[in-house]
């Protein structure tokens, strides 16, 4: 299955399926593995764009001084209410990255962290301008992203992601900016096949949970070992770690 045109008029359904991201909120492994590439960029003030559940939230918490946490899904935003209540230095901003984008400071922050959200962005591009204009100067944006182009499909469409990024697409819708890379690889190659096979191939559009849990469990230590060791050649995801520099 090939993404949306980019002239595409919304042709994802409006409601992302809150089902989705609590199945992922239960794999601790897979969520500690994410934020551990984070962990040496984490610092001072810092803004999660789409938090959803806060899942990634929760592992930020204890790393920065302030999290602000933008949701544009009221019922999510709301979540994210109850599960930070008493936490002073939490804010949750109930709207579009548009309308945060547009009311947020310049060089406002010391961090801004993406996980799996970039893909769902029609204008990535647009939003890094918004990024790098947020972000103090030496502040850190750091993405997690889908990777692979010929794994997207029906499941990638049925949860609204317009683009499955390589390595040099995303490098370039960064970059372009005025960002310096600092760390760009691939993560996850256990992950390929079966993706490949189960959603490309075979057109499922949802999560098998117990499946996920086994995957967490038995498989990810042993990625993220090996991982850790000899960085892959492909991976079903990318991680991206890019600076501003100082003026």
């Amino acid at each position: 299955m090939k993404p949306p045109a980019p002239n595409a008029e919304n042709p994802f359904r409006d409601h992302f399926p809150e089902e989705v991201l609590e199945d992922l909120e239960d794999l601790p492994n897979y969520n500690d593995w994410i934020v551990s590439q984070f962990a040496p960029f984490l610092n001072g003030s810092t803004a999660e764009i789409g938090a959803g559940l806060g899942t990634i939230s929760g592992r930020l918490l204890s790393q920065v001084q302030s999290l602000d946490l933008i949701e544009p899904a009221p019922v999510m935003a709301r979540q994210l209410q109850k599960k930070f209540i008493g936490e002073d230095h939490v804010r949750i901003f109930d709207r579009s990255l548009e309308d945060w984008q547009q009311a947020v400071g310049r060089d406002e922050y010391d961090g801004v962290v993406l996980v799996n959200v970039l893909e769902h962005i029609k204008d990535d591009h647009a939003a890094a301008q918004g990024f790098f204009r947020s972000l103090k100067p030496g502040g850190y944006l750091m993405i997690f992203v889908p990777a692979l182009p010929f794994l997207y499909s029906k499941m990638d469409y049925a949860y609204g992601h317009y683009r499955r990024y390589t390595r040099n697409s995303l490098k370039d819708c960064i970059a372009a900016t005025g960002f310096e890379i600092e760390k760009l690889h691939f993560v996850d190659l256990a992950g390929v096949i079966p993706w490949w096979l189960l959603n490309t191939v075979l057109g499922k559009t949802s999560f098998h949970a117990p499946s996920l849990r086994f995957y967490d469990r038995c498989v990810v230590p042993v990625s993220r070992a090996c991982e850790s060791l000899l960085r892959p050649p492909l991976g079903k995801n990318l991680i991206l770690i890019a600076r501003k520099e100082a003026g």
